[in-house]
């Protein structure tokens, strides 16, 4: 894990967390004698970010007063109040031994400024710095080492694996068959966060609404809390940046330095020309994320409009799988909701969300949370066998004289778009292997069931009458 921190002064007792803001920025506007009585600043972007706190004081005994002062887009600010206010360290997000991370906590007060840090209150700081800060300061713990506690062996995928696809109508069934396949199948290698991941290349996710709202299924509350889904939905369809935060995606939407208004070119786009594959949203910026230490996961966004539909498709350089991709996914389901609001409102057409697609290039999991992907897939497994309609359409099998008959209709059966017939199996199996009619393993699964009933029922000189058996 990558810990980005500044050491000032070895024999302070005093430690800030600026959470999302650049801990420079926040350096810039203190005054040469705060800055002196600061012994660590860092920043602590995700809730997991604690166990980087907790190895940073394990080797700092003096450290006695946490400060958060910063922007808080995330929970992060909040998890580290549970745990060093509220002395709540049960959690599956602290990767170390529960009994040395007491140890630690117990001797450490927080102080919590991320008020004072909205009405840019950095006098605040410096006065709590002041205060807290102790000319000579003792030790107050001994060091502690800290060690990962490894739950259960690790494996990895012997060669990277590209390319997955997963269609859903659920965004939580989703992401469990997003975690199966990356603890199942994912190469582990290191990360420029230097922590080691679990990685499965272009991983492709499509949500099926074709006209039905969507609304956060509760399940996810009990691993990601609502609160993240939420911050990061006013993060996404907000042109605001925070005072000191790198980047959000609203700002690189709404404000990019280069496309300005980028979704009012999206949707003046679509308006125009419906037809166009020009509607594109970019949030790279090469100025600043070419040398960037954290740049936009994000990197592009473009809307499809087909017949009456719209769909949304987001691509991603990068995506951390457990804990980013629901609130990511989440996200852009909002986003195409107002675009196709703005759209119809505009055009006074009727056009309706299609499909919300994800196409994660390096579709990740980070090794402090393997235990809590186990834990949800444990926990969820039996969700995973829920059908879904496929939307490629339908499978007719009868028997016809001598012959079985498949027949392949679209979704609402309205319209026969092939018939094939034989009375051998293998007729059948061929012709189905060589073509693309599936896009969930569960359908396959049930035609090649199906099919073997009925030519069973055949050969037995037995009538077959589908889904019977």
């Amino acid at each position: 894990m990558r810990k980005d921190i500044l050491v000032i002064n070895k024999e302070s007792n005093v430690a800030i967390s600026t959470l999302w803001s650049k801990k420079e920025d926040i350096i810039k506007k203190l005054d040469k004698k705060t800055l002196e009585k600061i012994g660590i600043i860092g920043t602590t972007y995700t809730s997991y970010g604690v166990n980087l706190i907790l190895e940073t004081l394990s080797t700092s005994p003096k450290i006695d007063t946490l400060i958060l002062f910063g922007a808080d887009l995330t929970t992060s600010g909040d998890f580290l109040v549970e745990v060093f206010e509220k002395k709540k360290i049960e959690s599956q997000k602290i990767v170390f031994p529960l009994d040395k991370v007491k140890k630690i906590v117990e001797s450490v007060k927080l102080i919590d400024l991320r008020e004072e840090y909205k009405k840019s209150d950095f006098s605040a700081l410096e006065k709590c710095v002041e205060k807290n800060y102790k000319r000579e300061a003792k030790d107050v713990r001994e060091i502690i080492p800290l060690v990962l506690e490894e739950k259960t062996e690790l494996t990895s995928w012997p060669f990277p694996l590209s390319g997955h696809y997963i269609y859903e109508t659920s965004v939580f069934r989703a992401w469990l068959k997003i975690l199966d396949l990356i603890m199942r199948f994912g190469s582990i290698k290191f990360s420029e966060h230097e922590e080691p991941q679990k990685e499965y290349l272009n991983v492709m996710v499509t949500l099926g609404l074709y006209g039905k709202d969507y609304k956060i299924e509760e399940e996810f509350f009990k691993y990601i809390s609502e609160k993240d889904f939420q911050n990061h939905m006013k993060q996404v369809l907000s042109p605001e940046k925070p005072d000191c935060v790198e980047y959000t995606y609203g700002e690189r939407i709404f404000k990019h330095k280069f496309g300005k208004n980028q979704l009012e070119y999206l949707v003046e786009k679509l308006v125009e020309s419906p037809y166009s594959r020009r509607a594109l949203v970019v949030s790279w910026d090469h100025e600043v994320d070419q040398k960037s230490k954290n740049p936009p996961c994000i990197i592009a966004i473009q809307g499809i409009i087909t017949e009456n539909y719209y769909s949304h498709i987001v691509f991603l350089r990068s995506n951390d799988m457990y804990l980013a991709w629901p609130v990511n996914f989440v996200a852009q389901i909002e986003l195409a909701r107002k675009i196709v609001e703005e759209i119809n409102k505009r055009t006074k057409t009727n056009f309706l969300i299609g499909t919300i697609t994800s196409v994660s290039v390096s579709a990740h999991i980070y090794k402090h949370d393997w235990e809590n992907a186990r834990k949800v897939l444990a926990e969820n497994f039996e969700k995973m066998k829920v059908f879904v309609q496929d939307p490629k359409g339908n499978f007719f099998i009868s028997k016809e004289g001598d012959n079985i008959k498949l027949e392949h209709r679209t979704p609402e059966n309205s319209t026969i778009t092939l018939k094939v017939e034989s009375k051998n199996f293998w007729d059948i199996y061929q012709f189905l292997k060589g073509g693309s009619f599936f896009s969930t393993y569960d359908h396959a699964l049930y035609l090649g069931k199906e099919l073997k009933e009925a030519f069973h029922r055949l050969t037995k000189g037995e009538d077959y009458i589908q889904d019977e058996a």
